[in-house]
């Protein structure tokens, strides 16, 4: 993305199946994207009948700001309070970065996969 480019809009996809929830992110997560995010955060960290594990895709997430970190750190505890484990798989360059430079990638589980740990896409999921 050049400082010319617009953002690219964000999409969330979320797949259940018994044993976990996939939340697949795409696109930009900043303060104008990011209520999306969390209305499936909340769902999948929090709901009654939701899975024990939550699996967050982050392969293609091309921008992540400090309001998108402060998103993933919300959903980490929403996921311990009520139990359930939650799960960082193949973060982009730039969110490594972030998570690095900010100590996050302490608190986390991160994975490069989703699934049987060879590549870094949601379909071993």
């Amino acid at each position: 993305m050049t400082p010319t480019d617009p953002p690219s809009p964000q999409n969330v996809t979320v797949r259940t199946r018994p044993d976990a929830t996939l939340i697949t992110l795409t696109g930009v997560m900043d303060l104008d994207h990011v209520d999306a995010f969390r209305a499936v955060l909340s769902a999948a960290c929090t709901g009654v009948n939701a899975p024990a594990r939550v699996v967050i895709h982050l392969a293609g997430l091309t921008f992540c700001d400090s309001t998108g970190l402060n998103a993933l750190l919300q959903a980490r505890l929403m996921c311990t309070e009520s139990g359930r484990t939650l799960t960082l798989a193949g973060p982009s360059p730039q969110l490594s970065r972030l998570l690095s430079i900010t100590g996050a990638d302490t608190v986390f589980d991160i994975t490069e996969s989703v699934g049987d740990g060879t590549d870094r896409s949601a379909t071993a999921f």
